[in-house]
């Protein structure tokens, strides 16, 4: 499939043209005192105008949507199958947790190949290699094989996830309105989460087998398959056109240079070293093989991958365990627990709908304070008070105020990352935060198998803290601190 991709044209969207205020000249009008003209008229785009402006990426765009949606009902759906996963190969809480151990290994493979994949390959490419991957993971464990087996080929799920995710952030990343694009992405998460435990109760209700939901699974990963052949087909990202343009200038350069050089030598032939051309290729091979090292040396990036592992393990830790905890400790209703379950992801969708214009509104830096802040207080309230109602409300406030903080970190990273790193860093980000929703979830098995479902929420209570803390060494794009004026007082204060 993947030389299908290389014989379809390549020619990339066009960039956008910058947003700009139009002004009409017939709508200035003289004061007549000598002073400035006045402006009588200020043209706004239209919506027309602002449909141009996205048009060309529309395809790309429904096509990352379609990821997360996907990826968002594989890692809600996981966590209602569990105790009927467990219950089928009659495996204790501690062997079970190992699922999440093999995807973790998957993630941690698309962190090392992602970068490499997109600069050899393209993004298109790696996109349909993740996507395949998965349909090949789904496929195995669609059919109930020994417990080893499916492990094994989790680490195909694991991987795929990773770099599709990457994918998609990097195409919603890369669009006009990016940071509106990137909380429109992640809410499509949210809804396949949404969507997930609905999905996974109405077949254990129907009495179908654990394994049914896989199936379901591996049809969506096969159209998805099919729908980046479509939608990615004619998708250039931006290092990739600028690779593309620098390429094309270089060899009109050398073309340039050769036709100089031919006509030098026909009037006074001499030897020509080439030792600034080699100078030159060394250089560029160096920086093809520091390309991870380059992205690591910038803060937002080691210290993102930290923050986000936490992200993604204490969102995903709530949505896989959190229904074994219900049923376990608040219910035995296992449907109307799932449905409370959907209510937490519905919360998640939520936030990153409407909390992208508050949080642009306010500052990055400053409203992810108080939403981690709203999610240690609800997580306590969840853990303190056993009764459904609250129970159910924390969920929900625990989802919206969890769900604008991924895509915020991404929009960051877009504003602080150069371009030609920018789809490596994200990668880099992507498969750090896939990571989290393996590492973090397996660690809460073993506790919970030694120590009982109790132990899950003083552990989300402890690693959303561990987001606090990780927050305050995130460069903030706007240059500001949300300490600033505190400490400015105190020193004005002592002196």
């Amino acid at each position: 499939m993947v030389s299908m991709i290389e014989q379809l044209p390549s020619h990339s969207c066009a960039p956008p043209p910058t947003e700009i205020m139009m002004h009409d000249d017939k709508s200035i009008t003289p004061s007549g005192d000598g002073s400035p003209p006045v402006l009588s008229h200020i043209h706004k785009p239209s919506w027309m105008e602002r449909w141009q402006t996205i048009k060309p990426y529309f395809l790309p765009m429904i096509q990352a949507f379609l990821i997360q949606f996907i990826t968002g009902i594989n890692d809600s759906q996981l966590g209602i199958m569990l105790p009927s996963i467990k219950a089928h190969y009659g495996l204790s809480q501690y062997v079970v947790s190992i699922i999440f151990l093999c995807n973790t290994c998957g993630y941690m493979m698309a962190a090392v190949c992602n970068g490499f994949l997109i600069k050899y390959l393209s993004q298109a490419k790696t996109a349909l290699i993740g996507s395949v991957s998965m349909v090949l993971g789904f496929l195995v464990v669609l059919f109930a094989l020994p417990f080893p087996v499916m492990c094994v080929f989790m680490v195909a799920v694991g991987f795929g996830v990773a770099l599709i995710q990457a994918g998609s952030n990097v195409v919603c990343g890369e669009m006009p309105h990016n940071t509106l694009m990137l909380s429109f992405l992640h809410a499509f998460y949210g809804a396949g989460g949404l969507v997930g435990p609905l999905l996974a109760s109405a077949i254990l209700a129907d009495g179908q087998p654990w394994n049914t939901s896989y199936k379901v699974m591996c049809g969506f990963a096969g159209f998805n398959t099919l729908s980046i052949l479509i939608c990615y087909r004619k998708l250039r990202i931006r290092s990739e056109r600028e690779a593309d343009a620098a390429l094309a200038e270089k060899q009109l350069q050398n073309d340039s240079n050769n036709s100089d050089q031919d006509s030098l030598d026909s009037t006074c032939p001499t030897v020509v070293s080439s030792t600034e051309n080699d100078i030159e290729s060394l250089d560029g091979k160096m920086k093809e093989s520091n390309l991870l090292s380059q992205v690591i040396s910038y803060r937002i990036c080691y210290v993102g991958c930290a923050f986000l592992l936490f992200y993604t393990g204490t969102e995903v830790t709530i949505g896989n365990w959190g229904y074994t905890f219900l049923i376990t400790a608040r219910s035995s209703d296992t449907v109307a627990m799932a449905h409370v379950m959907s209510g937490y992801w519905a919360g998640i969708c939520a936030g990153r709908l409407f909390l992208g214009f508050v949080t642009s509104r306010f500052g990055e830096k400053r409203m992810v304070y108080v939403y981690l802040s709203i999610i240690v207080a609800m997580l306590i309230l969840l853990w303190l008070i056993p009764y459904i109602g609250a129970n159910a409300t924390a969920l929900v406030v625990t989802g919206f105020a969890l769900g604008p903080i991924f895509p915020t970190t991404v929009s960051v990273a877009h504003q602080i990352m150069p371009t030609k790193l920018y789809a490596t860093a994200v990668g880099f980000l992507s498969a750090f935060a896939s990571a989290g929703t393996a590492v973090f979830p397996y660690a809460t098995g073993v506790l919970m198998g030694s120590q009982g479902v109790q132990a899950m929420l003083p552990f989300c209570v402890a690693t959303s803290s561990c987001m606090w803390l990780l927050w305050l060494f995130m460069p903030d794009p706007r240059r500001g601190n949300f300490f600033r004026p505190l400490l400015t007082r105190l020193r004005r204060q002592t002196t």
